[in-house]
């Protein structure tokens, strides 16, 4: 029985991993960069498979994980389309995407430090998703010296 703590760190990482992988989509073809551009197209191939595994276990417990709303979506778009209006520098893109990880990092910690209780294998889920992302982050800080 999946309890509302189990069902919180499963959603939030399921929103991070899907989020993760919108946003790439959103900012691929701006990318004139081919190594990074492959670095994101590798990212966005792991996420898809988090959020795969984060759907099934849902689903193994009769759940369905909760997308961000259809404004939240326009709004990360839209958000994404501003920032890329004027700059598609690979420095530019890279430091985007390096604040998107790290705001999923912080989302989830918050939301696995609340719900404490949730089941050890979730939270390891998570932790699993979290460590993704920092090296995520790691390897785009590589071309911001580029």
């Amino acid at each position: 029985m999946l309890t509302g703590e189990d069902f919180a760190i499963l959603n939030e990482a399921y929103r991070g991993a899907r989020t993760g992988q919108e946003s790439i989509n959103t900012v691929i073809s701006k990318i004139y960069d081919e190594d990074l551009a492959l670095d994101l197209n590798r990212q966005a191939v792991r996420f898809m498979a988090f959020e795969n595994r984060i759907a099934d276990k849902l689903r193994e417990e009769n759940q369905r994980p909760q997308r961000a709303s259809r404004v939240e979506r326009a709004l990360m778009w839209t958000d994404m389309q501003v920032n890329t209006l004027t700059n598609t520098s690979t420095e530019h893109m890279a430091d985007l995407m390096i604040q998107g990880n790290a705001r999923a990092i912080m989302d989830l910690m918050r939301t696995v430090k609340k719900n404490q209780g949730a089941k050890r294998e979730y939270c390891e889920l998570a932790e699993e998703l979290m460590d993704f992302e920092e090296k995520n982050i790691a390897k785009l800080k590589s071309y911001l010296r580029r």
